[in-house]
């Protein structure tokens, strides 16, 4: 047990030295590869022994891919770039609640018991064992892997999904009279890893990247 608490302190005294110094990035070298996949510029900001690190890449059809790693996390971003002179702002596509979810009502999907929603999956039919979805409201809430719900309700009117990191869906209406409810992600990003971006901004010095 006490090892397990050094890791995970460890763990957090990392993240927190990964923060500190993603905020700079530095140019990389522009190769030829580079320019036939469409790289428009690179930055990243590594440690010497690779421990952790961030990378950047833009895209001359104004995209964006960004990676921040350690030796036991992973988190990805993409979406849209633009520079304004020698200011650089990034939107990701998925924000903290647009979350792209399809609901239907087929009865062949990974229902816990008798439970009324299914297990969430994402377009690779991966379940998606850590989202909760809520009901009709904030606060009416369940755990479809486990079949559990937190409050009371006649009907269920509209649904939306929540993952563990609080990104969201919208509201989604259910159907009159339906009851057994599926929900698919609709994407295969790892939501649980995915870093929200929304118009952060670094401004470029030479060959530097710093965060706003």
């Amino acid at each position: 047990m006490n090892n397990m608490r050094v890791f995970f302190v460890a763990a957090i005294l990392i993240l927190f030295s990964i923060c500190a110094n993603c905020e700079t990035l530095v140019k990389g070298v522009h190769t030829k590869n580079d320019k036939k996949k469409g790289i428009f510029l690179k930055f990243n900001n590594a440690t010497k022994d690779d421990y952790f690190g961030v990378n950047l890449t833009l895209k001359k059809d104004g995209t964006f891919s960004y990676n921040i790693y350690t030796c036991i996390i992973r988190e990805t971003s993409e979406g849209k770039w633009k520079m304004l002179k020698d200011l650089l702002i990034l939107e990701s596509t998925f924000q903290m609640d647009n979350i792209p979810v399809e609901i239907s009502y087929e009865k062949n999907r990974n229902f816990v018991d008798s439970f009324d929603i299914a297990i969430v999956e994402n377009m690779r039919h991966e379940l998606q064992t850590d989202v909760f979805v809520l009901i009709n409201n904030d606060t009416t809430k369940c755990l479809p892997m486990i079949g559990s719900y937190n409050g009371l309700f006649e009907k269920i009117n509209r649904v939306k999904i929540m993952f563990e990191n609080g990104m969201s869906s919208k509201w989604i209406t259910v159907k009159e009279g339906e009851r057994k409810i599926t929900l698919t992600v609709m994407t295969d990003a790892r939501i649980r890893n995915y870093v929200v971006m929304n118009r952060l901004k670094f401004k470029l010095e030479g060959k530097y990247l710093r965060q706003q």
